[in-house]
Formats: structure tokens, sequence, C-alpha cells
């Protein structure tokens, strides 16, 4: 298992990773650049409800630190969205939070296939190498995410990251 200076440094870069969300991206959200003439239908919006509905569930009963009912409803929403990259990163933080660690790798890094510019899935896939002690892949993966926050514009995020790798050099 991990020693002590490890565990400590999980759990450091566990809390770091708390500063971190990701929001589900809804049809709403996105703008594309087609001229209102152009489309063939007018202000249609098309969205999977029972998905985002039970994500929103899942979300509240992760925050109420109902892990089993977290699980069952991030599991839900991939049963009717397998293509829902949130629900299979929180489903693998859910996962790993229960020292579930081989089977939050997988959610993970699923998540990364679908959306592979969001930098907190890239951070919790390496929280997961981590404890799993796989340091070289952990590293290479933290070091993803501060690359994409920095890319993204998010300074001290990269900045946060760039501590946490150089601490786990120690």
């Amino acid at each position: 298992m991990l020693n002590q200076s490890k565990k400590k440094l999980f759990f450091t870069a566990v809390a770091a990773a708390s500063l971190f969300t990701v929001s589900p991206v809804r049809a709403a959200n996105i703008s594309l650049p087609v001229q209102p003439s152009e489309s063939p239908v007018k202000n249609t919006l098309v969205q999977n409800t029972g998905a985002n509905e039970s994500f929103q569930q899942g979300l509240n009963f992760a925050a109420e630190l109902n892990a089993a009912r977290a699980e069952a409803a991030f599991r839900r929403v991939i049963q009717i969205d397998p293509n829902f990259a949130e629900a299979y990163a929180n489903l693998g933080s859910i996962l790993a939070n229960q020292n579930k660690l081989a089977e939050a790798l997988p959610n993970f890094q699923t998540a990364i296939r679908l959306k592979p510019n969001v930098p907190e899935f890239h951070y919790m896939l390496g929280q997961v190498l981590y404890a799993q002690n796989k340091m070289g892949d952990a590293v290479e993966s933290i070091k993803k995410a501060r690359d994409l926050f920095k890319s993204q514009g998010k300074t001290q995020e990269a900045n946060s990251l760039d501590q946490v790798i150089k601490d786990m050099g120690k």
C-alpha cells in the first residue's frame, strides 16, 4: 500500500482536485455558427433529459456523501447515454473514493477518450494511477492536465498542478 508520505501527497492531491469542477455540457450552451435562415429547423434543441436528470441526481447524491446512490445514478446515465463523459468521470471518482481503483481507472480513460481536452479528467486519472503506485503514468497524466489548463488560460490551476508534480518527485 501507500507509505505515509505518499498517502499525505495523495490526499493533498485529492484536496486540490476539489477545486476543479466539471459541469455537463447541455445543448442550450452550444451555439453553432449558422445563420437562422440557413437552419432547416429553427429554435429546436435536443437533449437527453433522462441522462441529464440522472446526472443531476448523481451529483446531488455525491454531495450528500451517498456513494451507493451516486454510483447507481452515474451508471444509469451511462446506460442512457454512453457518450456522457462527465458521467464516466464522476463514476470513476465515486469508485476511487471507495478504493475501487481498478474499476475507477477505465471510467477515467473512457471520459478522456470522449473528451480529451478536459484537464480535470486527466488530473483524476493521475490521482488513481498515483494511488496504484504507477508514478510515471501518474506524472504524465497530471502534466497533461497542467498543459491543458495552461492552454485554456487557467494559470492558477496549472501552477497548482506544477506544485503537485514537484511534490510527487520527492
